[in-house]
């Protein structure tokens, strides 16, 4: 039972603690509850949403946030999380269609603009993903982050290294909060190994994939501002570091764990020195 007693405003509160904790599939349980018991609070069904997207379980996000504009089709955060449910369904047309929705109904939003640079980056449209997050790079937080990451990202493709490298430098001192703040999660390693990938340091990248390893859960997905990933992408990290670093061999048995995993994986075949899948 709740802290607050048997009610749905209870088991609400109880989802918002959870999520904060990083707890999705508790956070799940609790507001399904509460909007079990009261059918009228949209907002339970929006954290529903959330939770289902942080789950990559975009399918059950698109339908659950659909249902959400239908009932209050003026919640600009619904539109813009359905937006991002589309995108990881590579709905992107779609998704480009609803953060673009958003921005009429609530100008500049950062996660709306954000999410127009993620779709612009995802069609390799480097120019337009680094301006649209240049734009929001004056934020704080989980939004700056991800706009100094996802200009860094375009910058890389666009072979500006010095500016890819300052961007990628000040969004890793940003991941020493949410290190800090859940160190036995893989998030924060996570993401910090991807970022050192793309600097060049593939021991220092190497590291921080393990570290994620350590964390992660076989038959859990990840998400951290916007990037999802489970324990086979810290593998496959973890793998393409040895090869930059001239272990074939240990990046053969990277790619053997992978295939162990998931026998089909394009990845782990490559990893483990099937040619036909390069």
């Amino acid at each position: 039972m709740p802290f607050g007693g048997e009610n749905a405003e209870s088991y609400y509160d109880e989802g918002l603690t959870a999520a904060m904790k990083g707890d999705m599939d508790a956070a799940l349980g609790h507001f399904s509850k509460a909007l079990q018991m009261d059918p009228s609070l949209g907002a339970a069904a929006y954290q529903i949403g959330r939770c289902q997207l942080r789950l990559g379980q975009a399918q059950k996000a698109v339908q659950t946030l659909a249902g959400v504009l239908n009932r209050m089709p003026r919640m600009t955060a619904a539109r813009t999380e359905l937006a991002y449910a589309h995108l990881l369904m590579n709905h992107v047309e779609g998704a480009r269609k609803l953060f673009g929705e958003a921005l009429d109904e609530k100008a500049d939003q950062p996660a709306a603009v954000l999410g127009l640079g993620y779709c612009a980056f995802q069609q390799a449209q480097w120019d337009t993903a680094m301006a649209l997050a240049d734009r929001v790079m004056g934020g704080s937080g989980a939004e700056r982050f991800e706009a100094l990451y996802l200009s860094a990202r375009a910058a890389h493709m666009l072979k500006l290294r010095d500016i890819a490298a300052g961007r990628l430098q000040a969004a890793d001192e940003l991941l020493n909060q949410i290190i800090e703040t859940s160190p036995g999660q893989p998030e924060g390693f996570y993401l910090r190994g991807q970022i050192h990938f793309l600097l060049g340091d593939y021991v220092k990248s190497l590291d921080n994939f393990r570290s994620a390893e350590t964390r992660a859960l076989p038959d859990r997905h990840y998400c951290a501002y916007h990037e999802h990933f489970e324990l086979l992408d810290v593998l496959a990290g973890q793998g393409w570091c040895m090869r930059q670093v001239g272990n074939e061999a240990g990046a053969k048995e990277i790619g053997k764990r992978i295939l162990e995993i998931r026998p089909n994986s394009k990845r782990g075949r490559r990893l483990a020195g099937d040619t036909a899948a390069e």
